[in-house]
């Protein structure tokens, strides 16, 4: 029958976890034989070396913390840390420590890091997927830009934030006027790079708080969450009207674009989303009846 200590060094010998006994300071007084598997050092390399010396630098102030809180509190801490393998790359560590106290009296610090760094990059995998999915749901691909879904949540948001306020809102729609012969005459691929412009130009002529939305083909949007009157809008529209009159230049050419552009104004216009986005669409479709490349507001009539 082996006796406890036997015992336990043969089990500290022998696991694949990482167990070391830290000093006050946070050297090595002891260190399995698993960490010349994980991280390619023995237990010679480490003795009396520190700790911090192989953790990614963005990770020591949170180890120091760490023991700092196990040497005053006397209290067991876990956490994540990077370290550094003697073959170079980082290895990811899910470490528990607990305190040695003998006698009342702090002696040092008994660590079990398991590597769990696989696991940790599949997991990080598949939050980056899952945010990228739900990106998608929510943007435009082509442009990056809010889709027509979030531009209606946005839309509602803004007006649940304008009831009982004293500034109102506006939801602009614009289209690109022939935009068809666009892709007729340069191709899809340079309609694409067309519509990426549109988009930025577009949101350089808008404010920090406001939204600029692409809900399909050459069809544009704009959000103005808090505007005291009518004139900061058409300020926005003309600077719009303005951009899309300069040149464009397409490879070894250029082309002419213009824009006419639908104004709903909260509450004069509707009370709810539905309602803004239907009356800017109907004050779009009379700006383009009115001769296109202006932008109209929208009327009590508009549209039946």
């Amino acid at each position: 029958m082996l006796e406890p200590a036997e015992l336990y060094r043969l089990i500290a010998d022998n696991t694949q976890d990482l167990i070391r006994v830290f000093d006050v300071e946070g050297r090595f007084v002891y260190a399995s034989p698993s960490h010349e598997t994980l991280l390619g050092y023995t237990p010679q390399d480490l003795l009396q070396t520190s700790v911090m010396d192989l953790l990614h630098p963005d990770d020591v102030g949170k180890a120091r913390s760490m023991l700092h809180e196990m040497v005053t509190r006397k209290v067991s801490m876990h956490g994540l840390f990077r370290y550094r393998s003697k073959a170079g790359p980082w290895r990811i560590l899910e470490t528990r420590g607990t305190p040695l106290v003998k006698e009342n009296s702090f002696i040092g610090v008994v660590t079990i890091g398991r590597d769990i760094t696989e696991r940790w990059q599949m997991e990080r995998a598949l939050q980056e997927y899952q945010a990228e999915l739900e990106f998608l749901a929510f943007h435009d691909a082509l442009t990056g830009l809010p889709n027509r879904v979030l531009f209606s949540q946005q839309v509602t948001k803004a007006i649940s934030a304008a009831e009982g306020q004293s500034h109102r809102l506006a939801v602009l729609f614009l289209d690109y006027d022939q935009f068809k012969s666009v892709n007729d005459t340069y191709g899809h691929d340079i309609g694409d790079q067309v519509v990426q412009e549109c988009g930025r130009r577009i949101a350089q002529c808008v404010g920090d708080e406001d939204t600029v939305a692409r809900l399909g083909g050459d069809e544009f949007s704009v959000l103005m969450p808090r505007i005291c009157g009518s004139r900061e809008v058409t300020t926005v529209a003309t600077r719009i009207l303005q951009s899309t009159r300069s040149p464009w230049n397409i490879g070894a050419g250029s082309l002419s674009l213009t824009v006419s552009i639908g104004i709903a104004l909260y509450p004069t216009a509707g009370l709810d989303a539905p309602s803004l986005v239907k009356h800017a669409d109907n004050a779009l479709y009379d700006a383009k009846r009115r001769g296109k490349n202006r932008y109209a507001f929208y009327r009590p009539g508009m549209g039946v």
